[in-house]
């Protein structure tokens, strides 16, 4: 998890980034709210801190004052600026400073949420990768245009010389392709399409610390589906030193998916329909979604599409449409501030006092509870 500290001297501000952002998707947490400089200070040297998120015009202690502290005291710490500013000049004045990125706070009033925190992760990820020693046996270091080619135990010489590899250039249309097919999840259960996918994959050649950001969208699709049924997460490194690593990993994520979504006495092609459902499921949370309707999408019977969900996923359909709506509603009372009738009906619920109830069966708590409780366990340095 990337530990945040937000530093604003409004309070509502703080708060209402707090539960707007979602920052559980993007495996981030936040760890402390400070009203100044001068508090964000005191609070960094008590605890542990990935991200700054910073306004620059506060008392006491401004954000650049911040910023130049940070950046001489805890120079791993990256920093994103928080401003009303639109001004070039103004913004490369942050970005000398050592900021990262910047939020226009007209970005958080078009509810531009996941563009926003895909950006940041992915620009945290790049620095991550810039400052990563990437290391392969004999403590080598890889360049860039090598990372394809090196393999474990291959001299550097060697890997430069080989030309099996001719990458093709990337661009938008390509990545996009990409996104659909390792979100489709089919390569799950069919070696030759994961095969096809890593092949695509590494033909695009993006930069290392672009490859990792790509990987770690994709994965959030992955754990939605691989979480709802083992209740953990799959894990991918924030950086990369070659190529066969991240092979390595996908495979061991390939595999981890393969045991939460499907069992080997099925064929490839049932698995396939099961994980479309599932897949479909979690796309579509607030539209009605019945057993019945999804088996004919899927071309299977009902009898059979019931039986055969429950031996992959561990439960029925209904039990699992069910767990993955109330885990969505979690997260939209933990990290919005959406009223209760906008959940439920964003949840599958048009009744909200039907999904309160069904909420408690589950939880034990009402919602209006649940979210006192879950946005109650925060840090704040200034109280």
């Amino acid at each position: 998890m990337i530990k945040v500290l937000i530093v604003d001297d409004d309070n509502l501000v703080r708060k209402g980034l707090r539960s707007m952002l979602p920052w559980k998707e993007y495996s981030m947490e936040v760890v402390g709210e400070a009203k100044n400089g001068e508090k964000a200070l005191e609070f960094l040297a008590a605890q542990k801190v990935d991200l700054l998120l910073t306004d620059l015009a506060m008392p006491v202690m401004s954000g650049m004052e911040l910023m130049r502290a940070v950046r001489k005291q805890y120079p791993h710490i990256s920093i994103v600026v928080l401003t009303l500013h639109q001004d070039f000049e103004y913004i490369q004045d942050c970005l000398r400073l050592g900021a990262i990125d910047y939020i226009a706070k007209v970005e958080l009033e078009t509810d531009s949420y996941d563009e926003v925190m895909g950006r940041i992760r992915g620009r945290i990820l790049e620095e991550k990768t810039k400052n990563a020693a990437l290391v392969i046996t004999d403590e080598v270091q890889l360049t860039n245009n090598r990372f394809y080619d090196a393999v474990p135990g291959q001299k550097l010489d060697d890997a430069s010389q080989d030309k099996s590899f001719l990458p093709t250039p990337n661009n938008e249309n390509l990545l996009a392709d990409l996104k659909k097919q390792g979100l489709a999840l089919v390569w799950v259960h069919k070696a030759s399409e994961f095969d096809e996918f890593l092949e695509n994959l590494k033909r695009a050649a993006l930069p290392p610390a672009r490859l990792t950001a790509f990987l770690h969208a994709l994965l959030l699709g992955w754990n939605r589906i691989y979480a709802s049924v083992t209740k953990q997460q799959i894990e991918l490194p924030e950086a990369f030193g070659a190529w066969f690593e991240v092979e390595e990993c996908l495979r061991k994520a390939r595999a981890s998916l393969a045991a939460a979504i499907g069992k080997p006495q099925y064929s490839e092609e049932v698995k396939e329909c099961i994980a479309k459902a599932v897949q479909a499921m979690h796309e579509e949370l607030a539209d009605p979604v019945i057993a019945s309707e999804m088996a004919k999408r899927v071309n299977m019977s009902r009898s059979y599409f019931s039986q055969c969900f429950k031996d992959m996923v561990g439960m029925t359909f209904n039990e699992y449409l069910r767990s993955i709506r109330m885990d969505k509603a979690k997260e939209y009372l933990q990290y919005t501030q959406k009223n209760m009738q906008w959940i439920s009906e964003h949840t599958g619920y048009t009744d909200q006092k039907y999904f309160s109830r069904v909420f408690y069966e589950k939880t034990g708590m009402l919602p209006s509870e649940y979210r006192q409780s879950a946005q109650s366990g925060v840090q704040m340095s200034d109280v």
